[in-house]
């Protein structure tokens, strides 16, 4: 076999059932591409059956295997499979998703043209196996870009334009091994990795998407997707990769649009915390957190604007911690509620929390495993007792003054 033309690196752990759908759809992409074309799978130190399916495929499959001793984590291991790989060209592939082999020869020949070009970005859509449908496409773009090296104006304004992630890239193999980028918490990866691309080439994004990411392997699947999780929290990290690329567009120059830039880059956190907070409530969020995220936006003037009313949130989130957070905290073991409380109040806590919940007017009855919750409660020793016996004491002003 001649070098590889391309590399299709693929980090997997404990992901045998998708893996193995997986190895059957490269039979057919390997088949397709019209080069040479190696596979790198990196094992995680998987404990179900990854190894087994993987020294199956390599009878079939230009396959080379790498079996991790200890699990080095995620990052790590997508290290492991670049810096393994022999292609000109090399492609991430998660475990679970697919490529588009009859786009993936356009993309090379872009690559191919322009010896200069570090990589090439595409869109990605979504697509369900159980029904075969293609779903959404993550951006579009009117035609094919060529962002010139250390043009990181023309970036900054191309991401701006039609809201990219660069997520989805075939990368020349000597441009990883001579930069090995790697993520941080404070700047989304998505934003800052291709400026460091375009510090040493060209970078091209093209039209066609030639990835697939797949919503649902088989009726029932119910993993999490990362992008899901990283739409749920990771808005200051959106803001702190567009500060960075922003940065790096003014101290180089040629901004053609600076104020519309600069909306974009304020405004698209915001955006994305909108999002987030919408999909929380949705979802069922922690109401803690979706309390401190719709108290940020609060803080920017924007209550007018949220998905549900800021008092709906308050007392979701007073509620929760009153029954479910401070009992999980100081391990309580029931939940006395004393003063004025309708019996539909204590039905709806009941819903809340894993705990008994009981109401009571008896002081014997409040006991040192307890969480009391005082609604308007005159009796003096029913206080006291709560006071000096329980393991907390909240009153309906407490938590208003919490949650404020």
């Amino acid at each position: 076999m001649s070098a590889p033309k391309l590399s299709i690196c693929i980090p997997t752990y404990n992901r045998a059932q998708y893996l193995g759908t997986l190895l059957v759809h490269l039979l057919e992409v390997v088949a397709q591409l019209p080069f040479e074309t190696e596979i790198i799978v990196s094992d995680n130190a998987s404990e179900d059956n990854t190894l087994e399916l993987l020294e199956a495929a390599q009878d079939v499959l230009p396959l080379t295997i790498l079996r991790q001793e200890s699990n080095l984590g995620a990052v790590p291991n997508i290290h492991a499979t670049m810096c393994a790989a022999k292609g000109t060209y090399v492609v991430y592939l998660a475990d679970d998703d697919r490529l588009l082999p009859e786009a993936i020869p356009a993309a090379i020949a872009m690559l191919e043209a322009n010896p200069k070009a570090s990589g090439l970005y595409a869109p990605w859509q979504t697509r369900d196996l159980v029904t075969g449908k293609v779903g959404g496409q993550f951006y579009r773009q009117p035609c094919d870009v060529t962002i010139a090296r250390g043009n990181y104006a023309q970036l900054l304004e191309h991401i701006a334009e039609y809201n990219i992630y660069s997520e989805i890239c075939i990368l020349r193999r000597e441009v990883f091994k001579a930069l090995h980028p790697i993520a941080t918490d404070i700047a989304f990866w998505a934003f800052t990795t291709p400026a460091e691309y375009l510090g040493v080439g060209d970078l091209i994004y093209a039209q066609e998407p030639f990835y697939n990411s797949i919503s649902r392997h088989f009726e029932g699947d119910t993993r999490s997707q990362l992008g899901y999780s990283e739409v749920m929290s990771a808005w200051d990290t959106y803001r702190g990769g567009l500060e960075i690329l922003h940065g790096l567009a003014k101290a180089h120059g040629g901004l053609k649009h600076p104020d519309k830039v600069a909306r974009f880059v304020h405004g698209h956190p915001i955006e994305r915390m909108y999002t987030a907070l919408r999909m929380r409530l949705q979802m069922g969020g922690d109401p803690l957190e979706n309390y401190a995220l719709a108290a940020r936006l609060r803080g920017l003037g924007l209550e007018d604007k949220l998905p549900v009313p800021m008092e709906q949130i308050r007392s979701t989130a007073a509620l929760y911690f009153a029954c479910v957070k401070l009992p999980e905290t100081l391990r309580a073991e029931g939940i006395a509620v004393i003063g004025d409380c309708p019996e539909t109040v204590l039905q709806q806590l009941d819903t809340i929390t894993p705990l008994p919940v009981r109401g009571t007017a008896e002081v014997a009855d409040i006991g040192k495993s307890d969480v009391v919750l005082d609604f308007a409660c005159q009796e003096a020793a029913l206080l006291e007792a709560a006071q000096t016996c329980a393991l907390a004491h909240l009153t309906e002003t407490q938590l208003q003054q919490k949650f404020a």
